[in-house]
């Protein structure tokens, strides 16, 4: 990939999307990691996060925070049987980013002044939210997703970003499923369908370049 800075990375056109980079999510003392997910991947992905929103942020691109939180009013039937009816008696799953928790914070990053937080209680972050309103009204057209997991929220995100007419790209290294093959398959099915792969020291290059030159 060159690093010249394509039109869809450019500061005014482009948002760093923040996919649930959550202590529930990525801690291993969080929920994903209590129900035995190796949380690894998310670990070791958050240094690389932190160091490309340093670089958006010095670049002028927009920086947007994702944040999953549920409770009783978002915990509909369809969405709690999403994997099987419920068992009379058993036990639940342990839960995840429940409203005002400690689970639901974010995870070693946080938004800066001014910068939006969308919460969500779904997977795509288009769902049943204002994102799409956010965007356009910051002039972005295109998308640079980060975050957890790849292969679910990050990826449904993406999706439905491009489905209501927005550039997609997913910084594959900034982005972290629990096992390696969800990751890779992610990335292949990106680049196959729905938009851009590229790696986050290729686009702060970009970005690095176009501010020597002005």
């Amino acid at each position: 990939m060159s690093t010249s800075v394509p039109s869809r990375f450019a500061p005014g056109r482009a948002a760093v999307v923040v996919v649930d980079v959550q202590n529930d999510f990525c801690d291993p003392a969080g929920a994903c990691g209590q129900r035995g997910s190796d949380t690894t991947a998310a670990v070791a992905m958050v240094p690389r996060l932190e160091r490309f929103l340093d670089e958006a942020r010095a670049a002028g691109v927009l920086v947007v925070f994702i944040q999953t939180t549920h409770d009783e009013t978002t915990d509909s039937p369809a969405w709690l049987g999403r994997r099987g009816d419920p068992v009379p008696g058993a036990s639940g799953p342990v839960q995840t980013c429940r409203t005002g928790s400690w689970g639901a914070e974010f995870y070693r990053v946080a938004p800066q002044e001014g910068e939006p937080v969308v919460v969500k209680h779904r997977y795509s972050a288009f769902a049943g939210t204002d994102l799409e309103v956010v965007l356009r009204t910051a002039g972005v057209d295109s998308l640079l997703l980060t975050g957890v997991s790849t292969n679910v929220c990050v990826e449904s995100t993406l999706r439905d970003g491009l489905f209501a007419e927005f550039h997609v790209t997913l910084v594959e290294d900034c982005a972290a499923s629990y096992e390696e093959a969800a990751h890779a398959m992610t990335v292949q099915n990106v680049e196959k369908y729905f938009g851009l792969v590229a790696r986050s020291d290729e686009i702060g290059a970009g970005w690095s370049a176009l501010s020597q030159v002005a």
